[in-house]
């Protein structure tokens, strides 16, 4: 009798925690061509649509709580013609899907907002990095040639 209780509990736990599993919430956050961001959350209580425009040219994009707590499918879908991005918040499984790129991810709780930063400003961002260091390195070699190092 205990080894089937056991056992029973065990193939609970194991059902439970599959991954095959989905969240009781899903959230999808959509970038839009048109400049907008859209966000359609679904769960027990119902669906709910909201879509407003970007006030900036990053893809940012509050979340509205959903009611339900406990875990969240996030999808996010950026814009046709957009970048792989990278740096993202919250972090997400990115796969090519028509021609845009599609994140994913499970998590713990609905998150606040969702990020995407723009592909080129990072590498832009890298770029000038790398030049204020170059520029460092050059400024101290010339002040080593001349005697004149700090």
């Amino acid at each position: 009798m205990m080894r089937a209780l056991t056992l029973s509990i065990a193939v609970c736990v194991l059902l439970s925690v599959s991954p095959g599993a989905r969240a009781q919430t899903s959230i999808r956050v959509e970038f839009t061509a048109a400049g907008e961001c859209a966000v359609t959350t679904g769960g027990p209580s119902g669906r709910a649509n909201v879509r407003y425009p970007r006030r900036t040219p990053e893809l940012r994009c509050v979340v509205p709580s959903p009611r339900e707590p406990g875990e969240v499918d996030l999808e996010v879908v950026l814009p046709p013609g957009a970048a792989r991005p990278s740096g993202e918040f919250p972090r997400l499984a990115w796969s090519e899907r028509d021609g845009r790129w599609v994140g994913a991810a499970r998590l713990p709780a609905p998150p606040g907002f969702v990020r995407v930063p723009d592909a080129d400003a990072g590498r832009r961002a890298r770029t000038l990095d790398l030049l204020v260091i170059a520029g460092a390195v050059l400024g101290a070699l010339w002040a080593v040639a001349k005697g004149r190092a700090p």
